[in-house]
């Protein structure tokens, strides 16, 4: 693996982000451990997610920033604002007397940007900001990151948001799992919620989590009235549902629902919503044979416990980006052309609900009961509407989704395996062979006229030109000959073959991706030397240039199997 900063002694973490980006973090905070077995590893949340930190292994202090505080005393405008700058004024000195020797902003926003900025540790990753305040990405593998959560380009991404965060700090020995420790206090108690419920029977132990960060996130009230009927009448579950005291607006309709489906006497769904925990919710989930969800935090919980999953990701939710980080459990990813959509933005229609039935989910869930899964029965198969993956690593330890059903042709797959064996070896110096099977998606191309490399000789060509301008523009800029004039008409060349590599990124969806490092690369050039920045810029062009390469040689050779 390629590795600009392997050793570190004392590092600073920033993120001050939900339980499920936490969890999300683990891998990487246990990773730098394991390979920096004295280092001291500190992490920077957000004050109200300070106590999740408690159950992390792998972490010496827990630095909290009282966010709420600071916009309390903004808001008191005179005196407030000036408190307000104390308080993070302090909290910045803080951190500068402490001489972090490495720092990783495993966030994207602006302000942990400014604060990993003003402290002005030696090796950066992730986002941090330059001296006018503008965020800068440190790592290649952030620019990756924010690069392909760009629509079209979210179709092509296939590396998992944890191996992100990982590989941005350099770190290759890690665990294959999210981490969380469960004391037995815990688990004891989760013991009492579950025989509180009363269950009848004695099936397996099913966890659904029914309630989702978003609306447009939230599977419909009937299709989980369905489900659990079906798991009730197929195995015999004791189903139980978890969630948070706010989300029993969501659980109490389906409870409703199945009000007497079962027989006089019965008991076979109990509720421990707003009863839990962390620790106990993850006791629970510990305790059942499986967990039924969408995209969300107790998904990481579960797998951090080692519970497999079967989970659902419709709307904005991406199972290739925010996946259950372990092995063997199962994503289903609904198929629509509108999705994934955006996460911040309000969506017009849930279609995309209605594609993932409640009997693919009870089936899928009794498959997965019995073990990993393979592959899916053939009447189970139908990618126009959804496609179904089973989780694991590749022998490099990076994260992947399987396709579990030998059915499906989907025309994307060889350009996302193409651009993943090309990050995996241009950015981490990993080889990584042909992954597609025999036969091939033959039926639809994302390039022209039958080409399924459309447009990426000229972008590689576009490289070549961007590499000779800035040649002959060091040239120029040596010789005191060379009119303004002359000068200008490079310049403007060059202006030129930049709009022409963005708009080839427009124009071929599969492009997008390596079109935006290309414009991320070239908005963090760092310092003010003509001869710097030149230098710096031809470095662009040439990762432009091989990478287009690399890119047409993948795509083909994933497309022959």
């Amino acid at each position: 693996m390629k590795r600009r900063y392997p050793e570190k002694h004392n590092v600073l973490l920033v993120n001050i982000t939900r339980l499920g980006d936490m969890l999300q973090a683990t891998p990487t905070i246990s990773g730098i451990k394991r390979e920096n077995p004295h280092c001291r590893i500190s992490v920077v949340v957000e004050k109200q997610f300070a106590e999740v930190c408690q159950w992390i292994p792998d972490i010496d202090e827990v630095i909290s920033l009282d966010l709420t505080y600071v916009v309390k005393c903004l808001h008191r405008d005179g005196e407030g604002v000036l408190e307000a700058y104390r308080y993070f004024h302090d909290f910045i000195e803080d951190l500068r007397a402490r001489k972090f020797d490495f720092s990783l902003n495993m966030a994207s926003s602006s302000y942990t940007a400014l604060i990993l900025s003003l402290v002005g540790t030696p090796r950066m990753g992730g986002w941090t900001a330059d001296e006018e305040g503008c965020r800068r990405i440190e790592s290649d593998w952030a620019r990756l990151f924010a690069s392909s959560v760009f629509h079209q380009n979210r179709h092509f991404t296939s590396l998992n948001l944890v191996d992100v965060f990982r590989l941005s700090a350099d770190v290759i020995d890690h665990p294959l799992n999210l981490m969380l420790q469960v004391s037995e206090e815990a688990k004891r108690r989760a013991q009492e919620l579950i025989e509180e419920c009363g269950f009848t029977s004695k099936g397996p132990l099913i966890a659904i989590q029914a309630g989702a960060s978003q609306a447009k996130r939230q599977w419909r009230t009937e299709h989980f009235v369905s489900l659990i009927k079906k798991l009730v009448a197929d195995t015999g579950a004791r189903v139980i549902l978890t969630g948070t005291k706010s989300e029993l607006s969501i659980i109490d309709p389906i409870v409703s629902a199945l009000d007497g489906c079962f027989g006089d006497g019965r008991v076979e769904v109990g509720v421990v919503a707003g009863k839990t925990s962390i620790p106990e919710l993850a006791g629970v989930l510990q305790a059942s044979d499986i967990l039924i969800t969408g995209d969300t935090g107790p998904m990481h919980i579960a797998v951090a416990v080692g519970t497999p999953v079967v989970a659902m990701f419709v709307a904005s939710a991406l199972g290739y980006e925010t996946g259950p980080y372990g092995e063997g459990s199962v994503v289903v990813q609904a198929t629509i052309g509108c999705g994934p959509c955006h996460p911040g933005k309000p969506c017009s229609t849930i279609e995309c609900h209605d594609l993932i039935s409640p009997n693919l989910i009870a089936e899928l869930a009794q498959l997965r009961l019995r073990g990993p899964l393979s592959e899916i029965p053939r009447e189970l198969s139908n990618p126009t509407a959804y496609r179904v993956f089973g989780t694991g690593f590749d022998r490099h330890g990076v994260w992947k989704l399987e396709p579990l059903d030998p059915f499906d042709r989907d025309p994307a797959s060889p350009y996302r395996e193409a651009y993943r064996r090309l990050w995996l070896e241009d950015l981490g110096g990993f080889v990584a062979g042909c992954t597609a099977k025999k036969g091939g998606m033959l039926q639809k191309r994302f390039g022209e006229r039958g080409d399924p490399v459309a447009g990426l000789a000229e972008l590689e060509e576009l490289g070549v030109r961007g590499i000779d301008l800035l040649d002959r523009l060091l040239e120029a800029e040596g010789d005191l000959q060379v009119s303004p004039e002359k000068l200008r008409e490079i310049a403007d060349s060059m202006d030129r073959t930049d709009r022409e590599i963005e708009q080839l990124g427009y124009h071929y969806a599969y492009l997008g991706l390596l079109v935006r490092m290309f414009v991320f690369a070239k908005e963090n050039l760092q310092g003010y030397d003509v001869k710097d920045l030149s230098s710096q810029m031809r470095g662009v062009y040439e990762d432009l240039r091989r990478r287009s390469g690399l890119l047409g040689r993948y795509i083909h050779e994933e497309l022959k199997g």
